[in-house]
C-alpha cells in the first residue's frame, strides 16, 4: 500500500514537472502581442502549401523537404520580399509562425471585417467570399528536441527565425525599396499611396491603417485601409487581388485613380 502511494505521488509530481516545462502563458502572450503584425525581410525563397519550411531551435533548416516544396508548390515568397507575421501556434515542442496568410486558402487574424468610421456614414460589415480568396504567403515551424523552453523570449524567437527572416528594419526597408519600381520608392520617402501598390508598399509608405473594410462587390472581392488625418479627413486605400486600385480622401476634394 505504501508502495502504491509512492508511485501515485511520483506521478503526479512527474506530471507537475512536465506541464511546468511547457511555455509560460506570460511569455506565450509576450510574443503573440510584439511578434504579430511584425515585418521581417525573407532571407531564402519560400513555397506555398500548408506544411511549412521546418527549422529546428538551433537554425538548422530542413532543406531537402525545403527543395521538394518549392518543386511541388512552387515559390509564395522571393528573397528580399518582405513579409508580415499573420499568425502564431503554440504546440508542446513546435511553434507555427505564419508569414502574410500562411501559404494557403484560410481566414487569418487580419480577415476580420472591422466597420468604417466617417462622417456621419455607417459601414455595414460583409462575410468575405472564400470563392475568391487565393492562397498567399508560407509558414515555418520552429521544432525543439524536447518542449518549448517555457520562458522563451521574443528575442529568442527572432534569434530561432534568424536564417530565414531579417527583422533588421533597416536592412529589410532598404531591400524593400531597392526592390520597387522607382515610381514607388519616391512614392514611399514622401509617404504617399499609388495606384499599383501592394499591401506591403503601402505599409512603408504610410504604416498600418487606422481600420480595415472588406467586402464582395458583383462577385469582386475589395479591401479597402482607412487612414484618418487632420482636420477630419479620412484617406482610402482599395485593394482588388493585394494591389491597390483606387485612392480617395474625404473631408477634401482629393480624389485619385
Amino acid at each position: 500500500m505504501k508502495y502504491r502511494v509512492l508511485s501515485a505521488g511520483l506521478v503526479v509530481l512527474g506530471l507537475s514537472i512536465s506541464a511546468s516545462a511547457q511555455i509560460s502563458r506570460d511569455a506565450k502572450f509576450d510574443i503573440l502581442r510584439t511578434v504579430i503584425a511584425d515585418q521581417a525581410a525573407a532571407r531564402i525563397a519560400l513555397p506555398f502549401g500548408s506544411d511549412g519550411v521546418e527549422l529546428s531551435d538551433d537554425g538548422e533548416i530542413n532543406k531537402d523537404k525545403l527543395d521538394k516544396d518549392l518543386r511541388k508548390n512552387g515559390q509564395s515568397i522571393e528573397p528580399g520580399k518582405v513579409v508580415t507575421i499573420t499568425d502564431i501556434a503554440f504546440d508542446d515542442n513546435r511553434i507555427e509562425v505564419e508569414l502574410d496568410g500562411g501559404g494557403k486558402n484560410k481566414k487569418s487574424i487580419f480577415d476580420r471585417i472591422q466597420v468604417g468610421v466617417g462622417m456621419g456614414n455607417t459601414t455595414t460589415p460583409v462575410g468575405r467570399d472564400d470563392k475568391t480568396a487565393k492562397a498567399k504567403g508560407s509558414k515555418i515551424i520552429v521544432r525543439f528536441p524536447k518542449k518549448v523552453p517555457p520562458a522563451l523570449t521574443v528575442n529568442a524567437l527572432k534569434e530561432i527565425l534568424n536564417p530565414l527572416l531579417d527583422f533588421n528594419k533597416q536592412t529589410f526597408m532598404k531591400t524593400g525599396l531597392e526592390s520597387l519600381p522607382v515610381e514607388f520608392q519616391e512614392a514611399v520617402k514622401v509617404k504617399e499611396a499609388r495606384i499599383g501598390m501592394d499591401r506591403n508598399t503601402v505599409i512603408m509608405a504610410l504604416g498600418r491603417p487606422d481600420n480595415k473594410i472588406r467586402e464582395t462587390k458583383n462577385g469582386v472581392y475589395n479591401e479597402q485601409w482607412l487612414y484618418h488625418q487632420r482636420g477630419l479627413r479620412t484617406l482610402f486605400v482599395t485593394f482588388e487581388d493585394n494591389v491597390v486600385v483606387q485612392i480617395k480622401q474625404y473631408g477634401s476634394e482629393t480624389t485619385r485613380r
